[in-house]
């Protein structure tokens, strides 16, 4: 028969395991956050992230060559300075309407030639 003092100790340990798994479970993750663009700049710049990325993703997929990954973040880079020049032209930290017409307009043809 089990005594009285081993009873005790494992209704002990059992309350001392239940409470870790009671604890462990209610950590909660911290939320992801997402920024979120605030003005035209950020969110041509959100664009080139995202065609530099698709562009590095086709390659690793096999759908372009090495050198057609050279050529298309040429491309990008290309666009990238001309916003540069824009902004520096100005002096100015966004771009006017029709600047960001001009470099939205090219951002998406050149989003027409890389393989989704």
């Amino acid at each position: 028969m089990i005594n009285k003092n081993m009873k005790c100790l494992i209704l002990v340990l059992t309350l001392i395991m239940a409470t870790d798994r009671a604890f462990a479970t209610t950590t909660t993750t911290p939320p992801v956050s997402h920024h979120i663009p605030q003005n035209p700049t950020e969110k041509i710049h959100l664009r080139f992230s995202h065609q530099t990325a698709q562009i590095h993703k086709d390659v690793k997929l096999g759908k372009l060559t090495k050198a057609q990954e050279k050529t298309l973040t040429g491309q990008v880079e290309t666009i990238r300075k001309q916003e540069m020049a824009f902004l520096k032209a100005d002096n100015a930290k966004v771009l006017t309407d029709s600047q960001e017409i001009l470099i939205n307009s090219q951002i998406d043809t050149l989003s027409k030639t890389v393989p989704r």
